[in-house]
């Protein structure tokens, strides 16, 4: 599988990017986790979005469930 247009999500220092293969390939192999694989740098980007979404969502409900249980 052909990856040099392909962009990535990884995970590096507790942060989620996306990434080029071009810069993915910059970075030392143990300075990040491969998350997922997009053929697009939009697609890439759209599912970032995506996870931060929920992960915002996700832990709103756990302040409001902390708020209701003091």
């Amino acid at each position: 599988m052909d990856f040099t247009n392909s962009c990535f999500i990884i995970d590096r220092n507790k942060m989620h990017m996306v990434v080029s293969h071009e810069e993915l390939l910059k970075l030392d192999i143990h300075a990040y986790t491969l998350l997922q694989n997009f053929k697009s740098h939009h697609e890439a980007t759209v599912e970032l979005s995506e996870m931060l979404k929920y992960s915002m969502t996700t832990m709103n409900k756990k302040v409001d469930d902390m708020k209701k249980s003091h």
